[in-house]
């Protein structure tokens, strides 16, 4: 029996919608980016290779703007509690790496994660995914992330700040011997406010040109949560 025109055209429109919703949803589980801000996956190096750590920043780690002068890494148990934080403030970069709790969860081989918030926090090595990697030798390798004078060249300071249970891993890490850096490194306590550090900042701002030299080079990807 023949379709009816009518229901020929209406049945071609229910399939072509339900495509392109498909394809929005795609997109969009690909993608966290928010006015929040952006978590991506950032991929480091440390002494036996890479491996890659989710990051909530306030700029795009594929394209870098220009005029980063100071980083503020901020480590936090409940990182994606304080995103709406992640703010751009007079050429300050704000990353808040997120450590992960496996939980029962199958982990990709490259991402480190713990058994526990406690465990990652006290400086405990990985125990799931990229095993044996502790939240220290993390931070040590986004050291050597941001030495990269392709990527930073007006770098001049780097703030960890610690807060509630992270600021004895921060104080940690402030005791670790760093080879000589071209910017200082700062570690802050739990007394003292993440406010006073961006209220201090550089006065500079972020201009993004088009044709960044950076794009397709950039060692980040959005990631979805």
């Amino acid at each position: 029996m023949a379709i009816p025109r009518r229901s020929l055209l209406l049945l071609c429109s229910v399939v072509l919608a339900g495509v392109a919703f498909s394809d929005t949803a795609a997109r969009r589980s690909d993608s966290v980016c928010s006015a929040d801000g952006a978590v991506q996956l950032l991929r480091l190096d440390e002494a036996n290779g890479s491996f890659a750590i989710a990051v909530a920043a306030n700029a795009d780690l594929y394209n870098l703007p220009q005029g980063i002068r100071r980083v503020v890494v901020r480590i936090e148990v409940d990182s994606s509690a304080s995103e709406t934080l992640l703010d751009i403030r007079d050429g300050t970069l704000v990353l808040v790496p997120r450590f992960s709790v496996a939980a029962g969860r199958s982990v990709p081989t490259d991402r480190p994660a713990w058994h526990s918030e406690q465990a990652w926090a006290e400086g405990e090595p990985s125990s799931e995914g990229r095993v044996g990697l502790s939240a220290l030798t993390i931070l040590d390798a986004l050291v050597n992330y941001l030495k990269r004078s392709s990527h930073f060249p007006g770098l001049q300071e780097v703030v960890f700040v610690g807060r509630g249970t992270t600021a004895g891993l921060v104080e940690r890490h402030g005791m670790r011997p760093q080879a000589a850096p071209s910017f200082r490194i700062r570690h802050v306590g739990a007394r003292q406010r993440l406010a006073q550090y961006a209220a201090q900042a550089l006065p500079v701002h972020f201009t993004v040109p088009v044709g960044d030299g950076h794009t397709g080079h950039a060692v980040a990807q959005h990631v979805g949560q």
